[in-house]
């Protein structure tokens, strides 16, 4: 089998949520399915890091998608034509995007659809492309795989011409770095980063919708008692 792959957010040291998300998911199919090829499609130049094993073929294809115009270039033309290039028999896209100019079978996960909550929050033009565009990649894939319950629920809520029956949820995993420590190894972490302390700790994105304020207003409330 031939398995493309959107691999734009796999970026050397940027990695954020989604490549992180992106990382570990190819990683282990990679290494789980030997016997397959995989084409990871970057929009730039790639890091050989992200090549993981001999069954991996790296291809670059412009422009680098960070704006509407160029997500629309990338996506409906550079894609779509490797697409009909490489002819794969399955197209993953793990960041929310997917090719419409495309018969290939697609598998498209969707990590939240916050601009349906948020929309001040992004600009005018994003606002317009994911109003047009993201209806019709529900529509579009295959198969869609959300991240969470809520997620699910929220897709069939708000774009209810979407069959429920292809909107799949699929928990995140965790590597085998995160498991429980034991109270000496967590009095380690206390006296190397607080001191002996016990301490807050965030890895989210600085973004009013991650609600970062009531963290530090709870933060403010807990040094006060």
């Amino acid at each position: 089998m031939t398995i493309a792959v959107n691999t734009r957010f796999l970026l050397p040291r940027r990695l954020e949520g989604i490549g992180w998300y992106t990382y570990e998911l190819l990683k282990a199919m990679v290494a789980q399915h030997p016997e397959d090829e995989f084409l990871f499609f970057f929009d730039r130049a790639y890091s050989e890091e992200f090549i993981f094993a001999p069954n991996v073929k790296a291809i670059s294809l412009a422009p680098p998608a960070r704006h509407p115009v160029l997500w629309y270039l990338w996506f409906e033309w550079s894609l779509a034509k490797a697409l009909r290039k490489y002819r794969p028999d399955v197209f993953l896209s793990p960041d929310g995007y997917t090719c419409i100019n495309s018969k290939v079978k697609t598998v498209m996960v969707t990590h939240d659809i916050a601009h349906m909550h948020y929309p001040e929050q992004v600009s005018y033009l994003t606002r317009k492309y994911y109003k047009y565009y993201v209806p019709r990649f529900l529509e579009r894939a295959d198969k869609v795989v959300t991240v969470s319950e809520y997620t699910k629920q929220d897709i069939l809520r708000h774009y209810p011409q979407v069959a429920s029956v292809k909107v799949h949820r699929i928990y995140n995993g965790c590597r085998s770095d995160f498991v429980p420590l034991s109270e000496n190894e967590k009095a380690k972490v206390r006296k190397q980063y607080a001191g002996g302390e016990e301490y807050f700790f965030y890895v989210g994105a600085i973004q009013p919708r991650k609600n970062v304020h009531r963290l530090i207003a709870a933060f403010d409330l807990f040094k006060k008692q």
